[in-house]
Order: structure tokens, then sequence, then C-alpha cells
């Protein structure tokens, strides 16, 4: 019997260390989030903004925002975000369209790069007034002006005079009467 236990302790202790030893993903993401402060020192641009699309993207994913306030860096009113995907790319996953979400990413130009890292998240009245305590108030993001009439001259010479617009009415009143004339000749006969 003493045996038997002591034979069971082993595969039991054995088991246990095959399961810790083999047990964990292969690859996943590794990113150290840091703190707030340094996920801000790291991002090019944050902003507030309400995703608008979510396109599915090899190998990741392609949000299309609307910004309305920005914080660091220069966004546009419409902008895009990319994130990738995959087990070691620690992307933002499918966000939600319609929500409005506080983003910290890294670019010069859109599309920006963000992951679950960068430190974006759903905004949340704590999470802006985090934002704002370590960068201010923030811009407002105006939409672009709507683009402006001008106007292009067609022709360059002078409009057409009244006896020059009249003749074609003129014509078609000489040609009725004459057709008129035409058939009670014809009709008297």
């Amino acid at each position: 019997m003493f045996r038997a236990l002591r034979a069971v302790l082993a595969l039991l202790v054995v088991s246990l260390g095959l399961v810790l030893v083999t047990g964990g993903p292969a690859a996943a993401c590794k990113c150290r989030a840091g703190t707030f402060e340094q996920q801000v020192e790291r991002a090019d641009v944050v902003f507030l903004a309400t995703v608008d699309a979510v396109t599915d993207a090899d190998p990741g994913h392609t949000y299309s925002l609307t910004a309305a306030r920005s914080y660091a860096g220069t966004v546009d009113h419409a902008t895009e975000v990319q994130s990738l995907a995959g087990p070691t790319g620690c992307g933002l996953g499918a966000l939600k369209e319609g929500r409005d979400y506080v983003f910290l990413a890294r670019g010069s130009a859109p599309p920006y790069d963000a992951n679950s890292c960068s430190g974006t998240a759903t905004a949340t009245a704590e999470r802006v007034g985090k934002v704002e305590a370590v960068l201010g108030e923030g811009e407002v993001v105006a939409p672009p002006p709507p683009p402006t009439a001008t106007m292009t001259k067609v022709e360059e010479s002078a409009p057409l005079g009244f006896a020059r617009l009249a003749a074609p009415g003129a014509a078609a009143v000489l040609l009725g009467a004459l057709g008129l004339f035409v058939v009670r000749r014809l009709s008297r006969r």
C-alpha cells in the first residue's frame, strides 16, 4: 500500500511538472504597458475619437475614426489607426463602431499604430480626466471647411441679342401660318 501511494505521488509530481513546462502558449503578446505617464510619453499622438468603421486587414484591423479632441500631436478630423493581430501582435481587436476611445498611438501620419500596450482604451470620464491631468485640456479637432465655389467663365463672347434669340421662334410661327394657309386652300377645292 505504501509503495502504491509513493508511485501515485511520483506520477502526480511528474504530471504537474509536464503541465508547468509545456502548458504555456508558444507565442503571446509580450509588451510592457508601463504606467500611464510612460504610455503618454511613448505616444506620438493622443486623441479622443469615435470609431466609424472597422476593417479587417491582414494581419490586423484598420479603424476609421472621427477625432473630436487632440491632446498631443496633430490629428485630422477624419483619421485612421491600425493595429496588428495575431498572438504576438498585441492588437486592439475589433473595437466597437460608434463608441468613443482615447487613442495613444505612434506615427507621424495616418494610419497611426496602436496596440493593447499603448494605452488605448474606451473613453470613460475617468480615462479622459487622466489624460487631461497629464496633457491638459487639449484642442477641439474641427472638421475641414466645406469647399468654396469658384466661378468659371464658359465663354468669353457677349450674350446673344434679342433678334438672334427670337429668330427660331419667328420661323416656327411663319411655318405654322404657311401650313394653315395651305390647308385652307386645299380644303376649299
